[in-house]
């Protein structure tokens, strides 16, 4: 809205003149005041129009909140009662691979058609007629085998969908729920035994088989460097080949001799391999089964 000089007249003045009022409303706001208080403000169309424009306001709240939009890292579209998109910032046009401009102006399944009967449509229209908000993680309608997290919400007289890509989070889900079905798995097997070991190289997990193997319960185990465990003559050549996977070095295959709380010896062949983090190396996995004295 273009900066302009306010003018007043009470509301008598008002009814008493109004077409006289309304040619000065075209090109000055006429604040109308009842008992010396103002009550109401005379506009022409146009300025009315841009004051109702999402973003816009007497005030900075409006331009505030748009600009907050562009800086946020989840897609936002702005729509109104017909799921219109009144506005949509940088990450939206990011997400859906469309310039702004190509989506701003037009009804949500025109400006994306790929949206037109997907869950992302049915969460939307549920904001809009029942004025509620919904949540969901959803397949993205733009990209095959993505998906979203989706939210919809009534604001004003808008409705507001943010949404952001949660693919790598979907599939980190799903290797970890498989890292657990395959340990489930091992455990099952009985005769493949697991140890996780961290950056130090102490016992941070083991499964049944390992604790059957050296008769220890994983109580008693934890913390307990696992190398501290290996018969003498063997240990240099397990903490070598431990170190050298735990500071990046290959995979280790050998064979080793680990003290079971009898007394007695359990060989077993293992591998050692690095475990890796969301920051780095964590640590190391050790799988193992058992075998007999001087098999290879």
């Amino acid at each position: 809205m273009n900066d302009m000089s306010s003018v007043t007249a009470t509301a008598a003045e008002v009814v008493r003149s109004f077409s006289h009022w309304r040619d000065v409303a075209n090109t000055n706001p006429v604040y109308i005041t009842n008992h010396g208080r103002e009550t109401h403000v005379l506009l022409d169309i146009g300025s009315f129009r841009e004051l109702s424009m999402p973003g816009a306001g007497g005030s900075a709240g409006g331009e505030d909140l748009i600009g907050l939009a562009e800086w946020i890292n989840e897609a936002i579209l702005i729509c109104d009662g017909d799921l219109r998109i009144d506005y949509a910032n940088r990450v939206a046009g990011a997400v859906c691979r469309k310039p702004v401009g190509e989506l701003t102006g037009k009804m949500l399944v025109e400006a994306l058609p790929s949206v037109a009967g997907s869950l992302m449509e049915v969460h939307a229209r549920r904001t809009v007629i029942g004025g509620e908000p919904s949540a969901a993680d959803l397949p993205s309608p733009f990209h095959d085998g993505a998906w979203l997290r989706f939210q919809s919400f009534p604001l004003g007289k808008s409705n507001v969908l943010m949404f952001r890509d949660i693919t790598e989070d979907v599939q980190r889900h799903r290797l970890a729920d498989v890292k657990a079905a395959i340990l489930d798995a091992m455990s099952v097997h009985g005769e493949v035994g697991y140890v996780r070991v961290s950056i130090r190289g102490t016992i941070e997990r083991i499964d049944d088989p390992f604790s059957k193997m050296v008769e220890l319960d994983e109580s008693r185990l934890i913390g307990i460097g696992l190398a501290d465990l290996v018969v003498r003559e063997e240990r240099p050549a397990f903490r070598d080949a431990l170190e050298s996977v735990l500071q990046g070095g290959p995979s280790q295959k050998l064979r080793v001799g680990f003290l079971s709380n009898s007394g007695e010896v359990a060989y077993a062949r293992l591998s050692i391999v690095q475990l890796h983090g969301a920051y780095g190396a964590e640590g190391a996995v050790v799988l193992l089964t058992a075998c007999k004295e001087g098999e290879d």
